[in-house]
C-alpha cells in the first residue's frame, strides 16, 4: 500500500493525499505546461475529494502555503520535477 500524506487543517479536517511522487502521471501531464501556482491547484483539484476542496477553499493564503509546504516536504520530489529527473 502506498504511503499517504496526512495533514490536519485549522478547522480539524484531516487531508489524506498521495505523496507527490505517487500522483498519477496523467495528472502531472495535465499540469506540465502551467505556471507553478496553476500546477499546484490543478494537481490538488484532481486528487482531492470535493469535501477536501471545500475545506481547503476556506483557508487563507498563509494556511494554504503551510499545507502545500508540508506536502512538498513530506515527498521526495517537488512539483515541477519528475521522478525521472530526480534520479538522473
Amino acid at each position: 500500500m502506498m504511503e499517504k500524506f496526512h495533514h490536519t487543517l485549522p478547522d480539524g479536517h484531516e487531508l489524506v493525499l498521495p505523496r507527490f511522487e505517487n500522483v498519477p502521471v496523467g495528472v502531472i501531464r495535465k499540469a506540465r505546461r502551467l505556471d507553478q501556482a496553476d500546477q499546484v491547484f490543478t494537481i490538488l483539484e484532481e486528487i482531492m475529494s470535493p469535501a477536501d476542496l471545500e475545506h481547503v477553499d476556506k483557508l487563507d493564503r498563509s494556511e494554504f502555503n503551510v499545507v502545500v509546504r508540508a506536502w512538498r516536504e513530506g515527498s521526495s520530489i517537488e512539483p515541477g520535477e519528475s521522478s525521472a529527473s530526480s534520479t538522473s
